[in-house]
């Protein structure tokens, strides 16, 4: 069985964007705006309506994510001819990223953060799916890096299908938490708030995660990696 180490990566960057400091603390938020009225309706039916809602949600930033990893691979392959280059700058770029994550540097731009707010005449589905393309275009200073860093790494493949792909398996770790804290909410969610105390360290652990796969891709172990697994 072949194994794109890529993929892995991207797969667990989106888990870890999913536990950053800054997504984690807004997970009741998000839940309890997108089915606001969970507690008026029968026990079964809110569950199938926030399921439904929390689909919604993960499509909206699905389709964002995978759009942006179209053009980053379409960047990406106008910058072919120097494609050793790019790789070695974006194993630099993500290893920045990887510093400011663990607190050794700090970037000051990392910290603007975009917000768009919903009309209230929006509800349902289709509020839920605005809120995830909103989450996915108001980047937020944790998961700025590690997106960031995905998508460099998109920017390297040659062929479109690869990019998105990649940014596709991005959003199903961001997406498989959540759709699980959606469908065992009650369950979960005071657990979730005794996890704060721990996000200070998953953000080191994913700055190192990052450093360590700059470093990588810099020396072009990476690529020996990926033939070693296929």
């Amino acid at each position: 069985m072949s194994i794109d180490i890529s993929l892995l990566t991207a797969f667990s960057a989106g888990i870890l964007s999913f536990f950053s400091p800054c997504i984690l603390p807004l997970i009741p938020t998000y839940l309890a705006y997108l089915v606001a009225d969970y507690s008026t309706k029968e026990k079964q039916s809110a569950k199938l309506t926030l399921l439904i809602s929390a689909a919604s949600f993960i499509t909206g930033f699905t389709i964002i994510f995978v759009l942006l990893g179209l053009s980053a691979t379409l960047l990406g392959k106008f910058l072919l001819r120097n494609q050793l280059l790019l790789t070695r700058l974006g194993g630099l770029i993500i290893i920045v990223f990887g510093l400011h994550l663990t607190g050794l540097i700090t970037v000051s731009s990392f910290y603007q953060e975009k917000k768009l707010n919903l009309p209230d005449s929006l509800t349902g589905n289709l509020k839920a799916f605005l809120l995830g393309i909103i989450l996915a275009l108001g980047w937020t200073p944790c998961i700025g890096p590690i997106f960031s860093s995905i998508l460099i790494i998109a920017g390297t493949k040659s062929s479109l299908s690869s990019g998105a792909i990649l940014l596709l398996f991005y959003a199903l770790g961001l997406a498989i938490p959540f759709l699980i804290t959606a469908i065992f909410m009650e369950q979960l969610l005071p657990r979730l708030k005794k996890f704060n105390q721990y996000l200070p360290l998953i953000k080191k652990l994913t700055g190192i995660l990052l450093i360590i796969f700059g470093l990588l891709m810099i020396t072009g172990y990476l690529e020996i990696l990926n033939r070693l697994l296929l």
